[in-house]
């Protein structure tokens, strides 16, 4: 079921199987990339086209409505164009998304946020199945580096838009400049994956049907939708805690987010190895206890460094639980490309419903009551540690 073809160049030659695994990782890197530079600036965003927190919640919920909605319906119809077609296009259309959000009005900013919604669910969708395939054919670890690749974007993301503002310079340069680099990985990957199709008949690869098939995928469903809502909240609204709520300068919010990262990226790159000694249930389990701490640590504080290092323990025992989830969705019976995508999409509502509650939050009361939200997710994952099957 959606077996590349034989004819492949890169089935069988190393060179091309080695570019193709670097376009996936520059890809998920520039889009790791883009969320590290909006984090940081989105502070400045707000401010130059006067938009509440409740209002920047509505635009999120627009662009994971967006997403979600493209991972539905549109994914599967281009499941006949080339993947060489496919993953370029997603990440050329988010790159047009983010020049769209940085120059387009306020008037205009809603379809900017639709724009880079397409983006994300396209990258979601396929650059994963481009890594699942490069996985099954090299026999590595590719998805594991290629969301490592992305912690490492928000790194260098957040890294840029704090050097910008610390140089006084436009903001709107940050995004553009994530903007850039997005259009400069889609080139690449244009030339380096390859150029494959899905097979004919199938019709199920990215529906949420396996979930009726197989109930067992609710225990990673949840653990991934509460993953995604913390990533998610810490990728748009840990900035703005930062800032507003703490006072902190952009370079210091940076450094703050950039611990984050790092944890994740740390955590990601080592994941199999924690796996292995504790199996995928502990992991699960210390992954959340670990978030609940960092979380904690973190919505309590009022020192930025203290923060920081809240960040850090959240980053890193965060990490590791979508692999282990995901390792439990093997064990469901399914097509794991089909139960991947169900399990992706169920993690993606949480991108719906989260941004308009945490925006109310932060308008009504605080932005630190807002981020208390991460504290309470963090008990998703550790209901979900405690009723996945204990390992063989």
């Amino acid at each position: 079921m959606g077996e590349a073809h034989p004819t492949s160049p890169a089935m069988d030659d190393p060179a091309a199987s080695r570019r193709d695994v670097a376009s996936l990782l520059a890809g998920y890197w520039s889009f790791g990339q883009y969320w590290g530079v909006w984090v940081i600036l989105v502070f400045e965003f707000q401010r130059h086209h006067h938009i509440s927190d409740a209002r920047i919640g509505v635009n999120y919920t627009l662009l994971s409505l967006t997403a979600v909605g493209v991972m539905l319906l549109v994914a599967p119809r281009l499941r006949s164009l080339a993947l060489s077609t496919t993953v370029p296009l997603s990440l050329g259309l988010l790159s047009v998304g983010a020049f769209a959000i940085a120059y387009l009005p306020t008037s205009a900013i809603l379809v900017a946020f639709a724009l880079a919604g397409v983006g994300n669910g396209l990258i979601d969708v396929y650059l994963n199945v481009a890594a699942q395939r490069a996985e099954i054919r090299t026999r590595e670890p590719v998805l594991q580096w290629m969301h490592a690749t992305y912690a490492l974007g928000g790194i260098t993301g957040a890294s840029v838009a704090g050097a910008i503002r610390a140089a006084n310079i436009d903001f709107r340069i940050g995004i553009a400049y994530a903007g850039a680099a997005l259009a400069v990985t889609a080139i690449f990957a244009a030339s380096a994956v390859p150029n494959v199709r899905h097979a004919e008949g199938t019709q199920t690869l990215f529906s949420i049907s396996a979930l009726f098939k197989a109930p067992n995928l609710l225990v990673p469903a949840l653990v991934v939708l509460s993953a995604f809502l913390i990533e998610g909240s810490m990728d748009v609204w840990s900035g703005l805690y930062l800032r507003d709520q703490l006072g902190a300068s952009a370079t210091a919010a940076a450094m703050a987010f950039v611990a984050f990262a790092s944890a994740v990226l740390f955590g990601r790159l080592f994941a199999s190895r924690v796996l292995f000694g504790m199996g995928r249930r502990m992991t699960i389990l210390v992954a959340g206890v670990g978030s609940l701490i960092g979380g904690s640590i973190a919505v309590a504080a009022d020192q930025v460094l203290v923060v920081a290092v809240g960040f850090l323990i959240l980053g890193f025992t965060l990490s590791a639980a979508v692999p282990a989830a995901f390792g439990l969705v093997g064990e469901s019976g399914e097509d794991p490309t089909n139960a991947i995508a169900a399990v992706t999409t169920i993690g993606y509502t949480g991108f719906i419903w989260s941004p308009p509650l945490l925006g109310w939050i932060a308008q009504s009361f605080s932005l630190r009551a807002a981020m208390g939200v991460i504290v309470i997710a963090t008990l998703g994952i550790i209901t979900g540690g405690w009723l996945a099957p204990r390992d063989a």
